[in-house]
C-alpha cells in the first residue's frame, strides 16, 4: 500500500471493530490538530472527481499486517503528555515547521485504540477475552503509529506524537509498548488552565464526555462537579500521574509552559538528542509569535491576576511539587 494511505479511524460493524483509509494526497500532515488534516483530506478528495465513492474499510488484521511490511518506518522520537491549555499545540506546531519531523497531534485512531479495551462490551468481557482485545489493540497502536510515521518525502529523521491529555492514562500501556521512547509532560499553573477552558471547555473539562474512571473519578462523583471544580479535579488527576512518571521513570522530562515556546522546544531537543540550527530557531521564534490553533491569528496573552479559590488548593499543591522536580531535574 503507498505511503499516503494512513489509517484514520476505527468503524464497528456487525461487532467487528474495522479501521478506515485515508490518502494524505502527496501532502505534508501540518495541521494544528490531526482531526483537522483528515477534514482537508475528505474535502480535497470530495472536490476530487477521480476520489473512491465508498470508504476504504479493512480488518484490525490487515492493518497491523501492512506495518510488518512497511518500508521507511520512522521510530517515534517521543511522546508528548500534557494537562491541556498548557503550549502542546503550540509545541507541536513549532517542532513542524522542520522537514524532518514528523508531528502527530492528538490523532483520533490513536485514542480510539488506547481507549478500545475500556469501552462497552470490551470492559465487560472475562478475563481472557479482554486481555485478548487489549492485546489486539496494543497491535493495532503500534502498526498505526508505523504506517502514520513513514517517510514519504525523503527527509525525515523524527517522529513526535502529542497525545490527548487525557492518555496520561495509558502511560503504562504505552510505556510497555515503546520501553525506551522518551515521554514529555507539558503542564502549567492550575489557574492558568481553568482560564483557558472557561473561555472555550475542552473535552475533558466537561463532566461526562470522557469515561470519569480514566482521570480517577467515580459516575457520581464527577457528575457532583460543575465545569470548574471538575476540571480542577481533573488537573489534580493529571498533576498526580506526572509527580509519579517523573519520580519512577527516568526517560521522561518536565517542562513548564512558564519557560515559554522556543525555551520549551530548546529543552525538549536536548532531551531527545537532535540538533536545532538557528534558522529553525527564527522560523519557530516567528510562529510562535501566532496563535497555536488558529496560525494566521497574531497571538497575545491576556495576563490574569492568580486564584486563591478554596477548590484550587489541592491541585495548586501538586503544581508546586511539580516544580519543585522540574527544578531539580533541571539542576
Amino acid at each position: 500500500m503507498s505511503a499516503d494511505w494512513i489509517p484514520c479511524k476505527l468503524v464497528q460493524q456487525e461487532q467487528q471493530w474495522l479501521c478506515s483509509w485515508l490518502s494524505l494526497a502527496g501532502k505534508r500532515i501540518a495541521e494544528p490538530f490531526f482531526s483537522d488534516t483528515i477534514l482537508r483530506c475528505k474535502a480535497d478528495a470530495a472536490n476530487n472527481k477521480h476520489s473512491r465513492r465508498f470508504p476504504s474499510l479493512s480488518s484490525l488484521e490487515y492493518l497491523t499486517a501492512c506495518a510488518t511490511v512497511a518500508a521507511d518506518v520512522v521510530a517515534p522520537s517521543a511522546f508528548i503528555f500534557h494537562v491541556s491549555r498548557c503550549g502542546s499545540t503550540l509545541l507541536s506546531q513549532l517542532l513542524g515547521l522542520s522537514e524532518k519531523n514528523i508531528v502527530l497531534s492528538e490523532v483520533p485512531l490513536i485514542d480510539e485504540l488506547l481507549r478500545m479495551p475500556i469501552k462497552g462490551d470490551q470492559a465487560e468481557s472475562p478475563a481472557a477475552q479482554a486481555t485478548e482485545a487489549a492485546g489486539a489493540a496494543g497491535a493495532a497502536l503500534t502498526a498505526s503509529i508505523a504506517l502514520l510515521g513513514r517517510r514519504r518525502f525523503g527527509q525525515e529523521r523524527h517522529l513526535f506524537i502529542k497525545l490527548d491529555s487525557w492518555h496520561v492514562f495509558f502511560a503504562g500501556t504505552l510505556r510497555r509498548l515503546y520501553p525506551d521512547v522518551p515521554f514529555i509532560l507539558l503542564y502549567r499553573a492550575p489557574d492558568e488552565v481553568i482560564s483557558s477552558h472557561q473561555k472555550r471547555r475542552g473535552m475533558q473539562a466537561v463532566p461526562g464526555l470522557i469515561e470519569p474512571e480514566l482521570f480517577g473519578m467515580s459516575h457520581a462523583e464527577a457528575s457532583s462537579c460543575d465545569g470548574d471544580r471538575y476540571i480542577a479535579k481533573v488537573l489534580e488527576y493529571y498533576y498526580s500521574q506526572f509527580l509519579n512518571i517523573a519520580k519512577t521513570d527516568e526517560r521522561s522530562m518536565l517542562l513548564n509552559y512558564s519557560q515559554g515556546a522556543i525555551g520549551m522546544v530548546r529543552r525538549l531537543a536536548d532531551f531527545v538528542h537532535i540538533n536545532l540550527d538557528e534558522t529553525e530557531i527564527a522560523g519557530m521564534e516567528t510562529r510562535s509569535r501566532f496563535h497555536a490553533k488558529y496560525p494566521e491569528q497574531g497571538f497575545s496573552e491576556e495576563k490574569k491576576a492568580a486564584c486563591a479559590l478554596a477548590y484550587l488548593a489541592p491541585a495548586q499543591a501538586l503544581y508546586e511539587r511539580l516544580e519543585q522536580v522540574q527544578k531539580k531535574a533541571a539542576g
